[in-house]
């Protein structure tokens, strides 16, 4: 018995991601080869699984090795992109594995595997009557059984104003166009009007709104890009059960309309029509009472009071980056369980790409989010290189850092007119995530991809030039030679990036599915000239920081945060650092206080973890920690907030929280025993703690503003599996906790006792 649910992430025009999830519902295990079913889409790309037979939308998909047996209560997702008609539906029919039909019962709504961060719609509350503008005629299942139709003033309904341009499937709204929804309220009660959506244009704008003549305003921050989505809160009204009517008007410019929302107020007796159990809580936790626990009005941080080893923590999460290696290990590698592996990456090119750091649970090596993550470790350093001196945890850092930066060095390649090209990843995503085991037993074919003056990647270009300019401001003090050859390097493919313009993803396709360059590369430009300037001195790259931050960026959407992908936040307190500029602190402060207060879509846990979106929950606000911590430290802090939402958020992740839990591996109490880990990790099936400990790794966390929504499950991708970037601003802002309250580290003697550790003897 299983159940089959398809879940789309997300939907354009003529093209969507999904996952097909297949959940046992037996009590035995169910060993599967194929599945069948019908389609009106063409599958373009699919990943945990194979493409056996596909006949004019009849399909035949193979089972991954690794998923081919189903634990009973255990589910596998496999997901794909698609390309349809625009009119048509993104459903399968006719589904059968191995010849036997589904059975109809309700299945779980897991993502895909790779951690990525797809601009996506922010998750609306349970209760909350939700009217999209990907569907005009239908809301009955976007509602939760409240309906609603848009229509235009001139009464042409949404979808001929639709623009899908660029992959969003949105409305676009005119100034002086109107949008009148009808909107069926099943409870009396109090609600909050929100939307969320996007400007070509900078400046704020507002919209006018009203809802039965009850008039409110809400009023935007500007943006210059369309990907920077704000969502914001208007005035609250009072609503009796029955048909309502909502209108929008634009007063100015033109906006691009992703969702409206009626939320309802805390004590609203709106029901949930289809109400879901709270996720079962760790043994021995009590579970949380509410499931969706509605911000608290001041979710002002507290102060943190040193209560944790944090120089235990960060030494720990360099065994996590030991854990990553890829390639001829050092005769220094402290991880037991580890060996050389993936030696021969780049001999399909010519090219010696062995070295660097696998990603996540997975063993491919993609080079946008690993230079991401040594830029952000090197931030760490050169911020808080007397922490790191004090606990002798230095070498360390500069090792991890290192192993890193070489790669990216040998990855870059040029010619008498400068940067050739650039390698940006080894392995394909979607035949490595077929592949459940280690790496030192990895069999297929790892092919190599790149960048070049004809298929130019100008956000990796620049995020690799930013990695290797932090890197050699470090590296400076110890090795001049090595940080001669990293700025050299850094701006040589700095230049590469500005006069070759492109996304890595278009020239890298195979990266689109697992790390998709979703806010182009002009936050990579600012950013990679930030840090060249801090490098060199050069005014000139100050200038070209400021320029395209100003013109092109335009500004923080404040519901976000410093990302793999998105470096505006980061661009903008090095600015703010360097200049001391009105205008960037105004920026970075509005940002942060967004996550101090819990607004413009940053939600708040009863516990008082900030949640920014459910992949990696824990990643965005160790990333927001680090940058609140330095921001405090260097430029200014307002009573002290920042500095308390940096130490709040670190005590919160190493186990000050509801659960009582830990969320770093081998860390604290009750940390997590099975991280998504294909070297760490036992059969994927398997029952209890993974065959080896992953020590220092930061777990995924929360999937969504609950501080009770997390699984420690070796299946949960979503909760449980932990990356380099996870990592890598959480080890900056552990290591300004250690400036602000000390700590010792465990000895080598201490790290020796601990299973699957060895420290060499470095006096033999």
């Amino acid at each position: 018995m299983y159940t089959a649910d398809l879940i789309v992430a997300n939907d354009w025009a003529t093209g969507f991601t999904a996952n097909l999830v297949i959940t046992n519902v037996s009590n035995k295990p169910i060993t599967w080869s194929q599945l069948t079913f019908e389609a009106p889409f063409e599958i373009t790309n699919l990943w945990n699984g194979e493409i056996l037979n596909e006949d004019s939308g009849s399909y035949v998909i193979g089972s991954p090795g690794w998923g081919k047996t189903i634990a009973p209560g255990n589910s596998i997702s496999i997901g794909f992109n698609g390309s349809k008609a625009s009119d048509s539906k993104i459903e399968v029919t006719n589904l059968e594995l191995d010849g036997v039909r589904e059975t109809n019962s309700p299945a779980p709504t897991p993502d895909p595997e790779p951690p990525t961060d797809p601009v996506d719609p922010a998750p609306a509350l349970n209760d909350a009557i939700r009217i999209e503008a990907e569907d005009y005629t239908d809301y009955s299942d976007k509602t939760k059984g409240n309906t609603g139709k848009a229509y235009r003033n001139d009464g042409v309904d949404l979808e001929a104003t639709s623009d899908t341009g660029g992959g969003y499937n949105v409305g676009w709204i005119d100034a002086g166009e109107w949008l009148t929804y009808d909107v069926d309220i099943t409870a009396s009660g109090t609600y909050t009007l929100a939307a969320r959506v996007a400007s070509k244009q900078a400046g704020p704008f507002s919209m006018k709104a009203a809802i039965n003549g009850q008039d409110t305003t809400l009023t935007f921050d500007g943006t210059g890009n369309w990907q920077d989505w704000t969502t914001v809160t208007g005035e609250q009204v009072t609503l009796t059960e029955g048909e309502h009517t909502l209108r929008l008007d634009m007063e100015s410019d033109r906006f691009n309309l992703n969702y409206v929302e009626l939320i309802p107020v805390e004590g609203n007796p709106t029901p949930d029509p289809n109400p879901k159990p709270a996720p079962d809580p760790d043994p021995g936790q009590d579970p949380d009472p509410d499931p969706d626990p509605t911000p608290d009005p001041d979710p002002s941080p507290n102060p943190s009071t040193g209560q944790f080893n944090y120089a235990e923590a960060l030494q720990k999460s360099f065994l996590f980056y030991e854990a990553q290696r890829s390639g001829p290990l050092p005769d220094d590698n402290r991880i037991e369980w580890r060996g050389d592996s993936a030696v021969n990456d780049g001999a399909d090119v010519g090219r010696d790409l062995s070295g660097g750091y696998y990603d996540a649970g997975d063993h491919v090596k993609f080079g946008f989010p690993m230079a991401s993550s040594m830029t952000m470790l090197s931030w760490g350093v050169e911020e808080y290189r007397d922490a790191y001196s004090q606990i002798g945890q230095l070498d360390e850092a500069l090792d991890a850092i290192k192993w890193g930066t070489d790669y990216i060095l040998n990855a870059h390649v040029t010619d008498a007119n400068g940067t050739k090209e650039f390698w940006g990843q080894v392995a394909d995503g979607f035949v490595d995530h077929s592949y459940w085991g280690p790496p030192e037993e990895m069999t297929m074919e790892r092919p190599s991809f790149k960048i070049d003056r004809q298929n130019p990647g100008t956000d990796l270009a620049a995020e690799a030039a930013a990695a290797l300019a932090s890197a050699s401001i470090i590296f400076r003090p110890t090795n001049k030679a090595y940080a001669d050859k990293l700025l050299e390097n850094a701006e040589q493919l700095y230049e590469f990036a500005d006069t070759y313009r492109g996304k890595y993803s278009d020239a890298i396709p195979n990266a689109q599915t697992f790390y998709n360059s979703w806010s182009g590369y002009n936050d990579e430009l600012a950013w990679g000239a930030a840090w060249l300037y801090k490098a060199t001195g050069k005014n000139s790259y100050l200038q070209k920081a400021e320029s395209v931050y100003q013109n092109q960026i335009g500004g923080l959407a404040q519901g976000e945060t410093i990302s793999w992908d998105d470096k505006a936040h980061g661009a903008a307190v090095l600015l703010a650092q360097e200049t001391g500029k009105q205008s960037y602190q105004q920026d970075v402060e509005g940002w942060l206080n967004s996550w101090v207060e819990g607004k413009n879509g940053i939600q708040v846990t009863d516990g008082g973890l900030r949640w920014l979106r459910q992949w990696g929950s824990n990643r965005y606000a160790a990333n927001t920690a680090f940058a609140a911590g330095v921001y405090a430290d260097t430029v200014n802090d307002p009573g002290g907030k920042f500095s308390d939402l940096s130490e709040s958020t670190i005590d919160y992740l190493l186990g000050d929280n509801p659960r009582n839990s830990s969320y770093v591996v081998g860390f604290g109490e009750n940390s997590p025993q099975q991280p998504h880990h294909r070297a760490a990790g036992s059969d994927l099936n398997k029952p209890g703690p993974n065959e080896h400990i992953l020590y220092g790794a930061l777990v995924g966390g929360p999937d969504k503003p609950n501080d009770f929504a997390y699984e420690d499950s070796r299946n949960n991708y979503i909760t449980n599996e932990v990356a380099l970037d996870y990592n890598a601003g959480f080890t900056g802002a552990l290591a300004r906790t250690v400036d602000v309250f000390g700590g010792d580290p465990p000895s080598d003697s201490e790290l020796n006792a601990l299973p699957g550790v060895v420290v060499p003897d470095t006096n033999v």
